[in-house]
């Protein structure tokens, strides 16, 4: 019997000693997932306005260059904000654009203008043409666009070439109507809205 109970004790510690003696190993697989990037720029590729000079005559100015307007931003489009430009009959200003994906994610967009507020004497003297991509052509009165213009709607899928269209803001010259427009304000929304495509 004790030499029963010693072998048996003798197993278990080889057992005890085996089930320790093992090698062991483990591996971590770190894994990587990064959201793609959807980024839609809108640029203004161009300028031209006619407006009142120094001494109050209508004079055309030109700027070349792009300015970006890809963040949100309380820039005018047309510079009026940071020139003080007035306008009369026969004032106009045209801008260049382009909607561009420089992200890495498709997405579909719309392009719109929107008055805000209420109309005005001057809201209804002011001309809004907008070239389309396509090279359409839409003229409405600004004081018609109380619900909004749409521009443009599409998709762009990434590295696609940009989207072109032109928005022209002209004082049509009404001659029973201009002295009422005198010293009125008229705003309105250039409206740049993209959404990730789902198709």
């Amino acid at each position: 019997l004790l030499v029963s109970g010693a072998i048996i004790l003798l197993c278990m510690t080889i057992i005890v000693g085996v089930t320790v003696g093992l090698f062991t190993d483990s591996k971590t697989i770190r894994n990587h997932l990064q959201a793609g990037d959807l980024k839609a720029t809108l640029t203004r590729t161009y300028l031209e306005y006619n407006t009142l000079d120094a001494v109050g005559r209508l004079e055309v100015q030109k700027v070349e260059g792009e300015f970006d307007f890809s963040n949100a931003s309380t820039n005018n489009v047309f510079g009026v904000d940071s020139s003080n430009l007035l306008l009369i009959p026969g004032s106009y200003f045209k801008a260049d654009m382009k909607i561009a994906n420089t992200g890495n994610v498709a997405f579909t967009y719309n392009i719109g203008i929107q008055l805000i507020g209420k109309s005005n004497a001057l809201a209804e003297q002011l001309q809004v043409t907008v070239t389309h991509p396509d090279g359409t052509a839409t003229t409405k009165m600004l004081s018609e666009l109380t619900q909004g213009l749409t521009i443009d709607s599409g998709e762009l899928l990434k590295g696609a070439a940009a989207q072109n269209f032109t928005v022209e803001i002209r004082f049509v010259d009404k001659s029973t109507e201009n002295n009422v427009a005198q010293d009125q304000l008229a705003e309105f929304d250039l409206v740049v809205t993209a959404v990730q495509s789902t198709k």
